[in-house]
């Protein structure tokens, strides 16, 4: 991909967004050897619920690992992400334990 390229799939007007549209830029962008189970992308989510690029509504039943206990955008989470942004965002641990 060029940067020009780039640039345009970056400032595509968003309206204009859907399924199949980001997998046409997903194609693109990312080896063919990463697979997906479907061609619905995730705008946002809250606790048990994601909406896609489209604004349906789907309940998770994937959960990822990162929210499978606390849901999407669980309050305390986020307050403690936000505290540890503040710090610093990751380091080596091997070089840099924390």
């Amino acid at each position: 991909m060029t940067i020009n390229n780039q640039v345009r799939l970056e400032t595509a007007n968003e309206e204009n967004m859907n399924n199949a549209s980001v997998e046409t830029r997903r194609k693109g962008a990312i080896a063919r050897g990463v697979g997906v189970m479907t061609q619905v992308f995730a705008d946002r989510a809250e606790n048990a619920e994601i909406w896609d690029v489209e604004g349906r509504r789907y309940i998770d039943f994937a959960a990822g690992i990162a929210v499978v206990n606390t849901g999407h955008r669980h309050p305390k989470v986020i307050e403690a992400v936000k505290a540890q942004l503040d710090r610093f965002s990751h380091t080596c641990h091997q070089v840099v334990p924390y």
